[in-house]
């Protein structure tokens, strides 16, 4: 789900020289996925109710596995529409992945969701890891490609793999409508900032090393590997305190403080980058694990957990979608990363505000 979005990242600077995109116009290019998630999050939940969680889930992986393959053969523009497609196909994975959790494993949701974010940041952390020796052996458009693999495996995996049903909703008073109830806007904008900062720092961590902390190209690829590898830290962590700790506010409060030192790390004291890279790293993974465990954990019932899903991913994409454009905008604008790290840290605020809020233990609604 991840591997298309940070293996183009990891490459972004020779996508640029090679097909003469401007700071704003690559920012686009990382950002469009995310616009694609906010999109596709309504439809996805029309196409569950058609066709059931499994098959959706299975078609979206393989338009990612076809859309990787033929999206960097092109000029940008097919590259940009490409990029888009396989964005609202990323999207059945975002929307349902809750949904499988607490349909699968009710009484083990802390611990699933453990693991099944941390395949997310683990394969994030591969392709960005990988994808610029590709590239130095293949080229970046073969080495963009090769990640369909993975989309076409995973579809193999979950086509053959037995699934119970769904359980039927609790007997009792209606659950509200996740877009009528105020607990659920909070965690949409807490998901909008993490997906926002997350999003931001993917997009420009590899450019921004350089010019900032006075990196090379490779250092700074080195240091983004490490900002996506220790997310895998903060996926497996976090849903286990907040299955297991009572001031779970207190916890989501701490947990989004991370990235306030990371950010403002960034921004005062840069040579020590290799210090705030891990941070983030940290700080990304616990809050995207975080407010999945959070839709999950607070549902009534699964049906309640599809709603929440789509509504929190709706809206939260579509404010973690402008932050690399905005991140890359500010750049252009300035001339230096100073005023781009400044909104990043501003966001930082917000997540740490909103998750003290979404971090009740009051069912949704």
């Amino acid at each position: 789900m991840r591997t298309p979005i940070t293996s183009l990242a990891a490459v972004l600077p020779e996508i640029r020289a090679d097909l003469g995109l401007g700071p704003t116009a690559a920012g686009l290019l990382t950002s469009l996925p995310v616009a694609c998630y906010a999109v596709g999050a309504p439809i996805v939940a029309v196409a569950v109710r058609r066709f059931g969680v499994d098959r959706t889930i299975i078609t979206g992986l393989l338009v990612i596995a076809v859309l990787t393959a033929i999206r960097p053969w092109g000029p940008a523009w097919v590259l940009l529409a490409g990029t888009a497609i396989v964005g609202l196909a990323i999207t059945s994975g975002n929307v349902l992945l809750p949904v499988v959790v607490r349909r699968d494993f009710p009484k083990r949701q802390g611990p699933m969701i453990a693991i099944s974010t941390s395949s997310l940041t683990g394969g994030a952390a591969i392709a960005a890891a990988l994808t610029v020796p590709l590239a130095l052996w293949l080229g970046w458009r073969a080495a963009l490609a090769a990640w369909a693999v993975l989309a076409v495996a995973a579809a193999v995996v979950w086509a053959r793999l037995p699934r119970p049903a769904e359980p039927p909703a609790p007997v009792g008073q209606p659950v509200r409508r996740p877009w009528s109830t105020p607990a659920v806007w909070v965690l949409a904008a807490y998901f909008g900032m993490q997906s926002g900062l997350f999003y931001g720092l993917t997009a420009w961590l590899p450019s921004l090393l350089p010019e900032v902390a006075g990196t090379d190209l490779t250092t700074a690829g080195a240091a983004t590997s490490a900002y996506q590898l220790t997310g895998i830290l903060g996926t497996l962590t976090a849903p286990l305190m907040a299955s297991r700790v009572r001031a779970r506010r207190t916890m989501t409060a701490v947990v989004g403080s991370t990235w306030l030192i990371a950010i403002g790390g960034l921004l005062l004291m840069p040579g020590a980058f290799w210090v705030w890279c891990v941070v983030a790293g940290y700080a990304q993974g616990a809050t995207f694990a975080l407010g999945m465990t959070l839709v999950t954990m607070r549902s009534a019932s699964v049906a309640q957990v599809r709603g929440v899903s789509a509504m929190t991913q709706t809206v939260g994409y579509s404010i973690g979608a402008l932050a690399p454009v905005a991140v890359g905008a500010l750049y252009a604008a300035t001339g230096t990363w100073t005023a781009a790290l400044g909104l990043l840290l501003g966001m930082s605020v917000m997540i740490v505000v909103t998750g003290t809020i979404a971090g009740s233990r009051k069912p949704l609604g």
